[in-house]
């Protein structure tokens, strides 16, 4: 299944009713992957998150998730975006896709050079 396919599959399933600005962004060793801060549910307080671009040009997609593995809290900001969707904790290699609700996976857009979790 190839990146396009994905996105035609698995819409970003975070839920949130409101944009939220994205802050402190910084570029990751990784191509097409930035570090950042925004404020996300459900806790509803500032975390360190991951954007990872998907696609090139004008057809780029955006995706964030936390930057903390949800199973034992790892950071995930060294492994890479897989072509399945999935970044893979180097931990214990547990799967967290970029269009999953269960990983809070969020759409992002760039906008003037800024980014935005948008709903």
């Amino acid at each position: 299944m190839n990146k396009n396919e994905l996105l035609q599959y698995f819409p970003c399933g975070g839920v949130i009713d409101h944009e939220v600005e994205v802050m402190d962004v910084k570029p990751l060793k990784q191509k097409n992957a930035w570090n950042a801060i925004a404020t996300l549910p459900p806790a509803n307080t500032a975390k360190l998150i991951i954007i990872y671009r998907l696609g090139e040009g004008e057809e780029a997609e955006y995706r964030a998730i936390p930057a903390k593995c949800p199973h034992q809290g790892a950071d995930l900001s060294g492994d890479e975006l897989k072509l399945d969707g999935n970044v893979y904790c180097y931990l214990h290699k547990r799967p967290i896709c970029v269009f999953s609700e269960y990983n809070y996976a969020f759409n992002v857009i760039k906008r003037d050079n800024k980014f935005v979790i948008t709903p």
